[in-house]
């Protein structure tokens, strides 16, 4: 005799496979767009490891010592470029700016009284020397009053050196005062957080470091053997693993010094990130091409979906739909992967409408993508 509990069990079981029946033999034939797996000739590509990598990197320091008395921005945080990471106490500096400025204003308020005295010494040397044509003065007194005229100039020009000596140093003072107050260089993302308010930092002193994220790059590192084929400016396809993800990205760099033990070179691969989902240290893939070609199994990359088992496509079999378990191998262009799994040349795969399909669905095929393609390329379909 069952007991209750393998009774309630049974039920339970029986309504649950009712329940995704039921759908099912109730729900229309869903309209798709399909494509065709082909067997193609393929560039052979070659999946590289590397990991992401800020563009650019900093650590902010500080160009004055002083106590932290702000600090408006922590780890994590957005920065744009000239924003203020940390102030320091200025009450010093702003004291000494003051006594700075009060000597030069003393300075050019001595040009200025030292000017006046060489303009009176030239009227009176040329008053004298309009008398002494006319014999009413000696030469001697034109004498002196000459030599006093130079002693004015010398006098003026010692005020003017006095003044931009003193203007130098008042403009110096503003310019550590400037310094009291760190910026960021660039826009980008405070990673590390060095200074704290009320802590003492040293000139030098780290204040933040900070990375740009606006792009970023992903480092590869390419064997020796397969670096010759790449160009700066060339696309790659980088997949992140914690992503689930593909994007395309230019090649910007190769660095010419490689690991000797492990005859790889490091490629640089740009790539925009303007949401910051690619984040530095974060593990990822590339697929770099070489000269040689494979003949392959192909499908669309609009096909693919992912579970938790991993990739799968939806193929189409008397206007049904079933899951088929694939793996990836590499790319084949920007539009198709290189696959293996149980698939045949000329499988409709759904690449449209694929995302709120199950097992077994019905389906109505209202586009192919294979005939369009077989149109273009002007063979028939």
């Amino acid at each position: 005799m069952k007991s209750i509990q393998q009774i309630w069990r049974r039920i339970r079981v029986a309504a649950a496979v009712l329940l995704v029946a039921a759908p099912a033999a109730a729900q229309p034939a869903a309209p798709v767009a399909v494509d065709a797996v082909r067997r193609e000739s393929v560039t052979r590509m070659h999946r590289i490891t590397g990991e992401i990598a800020p563009r650019r990197r900093s650590i902010v320091a500080t160009e004055e010592e002083g106590l932290v008395l702000r600090v408006p921005f922590d780890a994590g945080h957005r920065v744009k470029a000239g924003d203020v990471l940390a102030e320091l106490d200025a009450d010093v500096l702003q004291l000494t700016l003051q006594e700075e400025q009060a000597e030069l204003a003393r300075a050019q308020a001595a040009v200025e009284e030292r000017r006046a005295r060489v303009e009176w010494a030239q009227r009176d040397l040329r008053s004298l020397e309009d008398l002494a044509g006319q014999g009413a003065a000696k030469a001697k007194e034109v004498e002196d009053k000459r030599s006093e005229l130079l002693v004015a100039q010398a006098l003026l020009r010692e005020s003017h050196e006095s003044a931009r000596l003193a203007g130098v140093r008042t403009s110096l003072i503003e310019r550590r005062l400037r310094g009291k107050r760190i910026r960021a260089p660039f826009d980008g993302v405070v990673v590390v957080k060095h200074a704290e308010v009320g802590q003492w930092v040293p000139v030098g002193g780290a204040i933040s470091e900070i990375v740009e994220l606006d792009a970023v790059d992903a480092v590869l590192d390419v064997p020796e053997w397969l670096v010759g084929e790449l160009k700066v400016g060339m696309t790659l396809e980088i997949l992140a693993a914690a992503l689930d993800d593909a994007v395309v990205g230019t090649l910007r760099t190769i660095v010419p010094l490689g690991d000797a033990r492990a005859r790889t070179y490091p490629v640089k691969v740009s790539i925009e990130n303007p949401d910051g989902r690619f984040k530095p240290g974060m593990a990822v893939k590339g697929w770099v091409p070489s000269k040689e070609f494979d003949e392959a199994l192909t499908i669309p990359r609009d096909a693919v979906l992912i579970a938790p088992t991993g990739p799968y496509v939806y193929a189409v079999r008397d206007q049904a739909v079933f899951p088929v378990n694939i793996e990836i191998r590499s790319s084949a262009g920007l539009d198709r992967f290189v696959v293996e799994g149980p698939l045949t040349p000329g499988t409709m795969v759904v690449i449209e409408g694929n995302e709120k399909l199950y097992p077994t669905a019905k389906v109505s095929i209202v586009r192919d993508a294979s005939k369009e393609t077989a149109s273009r390329d002007g063979a028939k379909p």
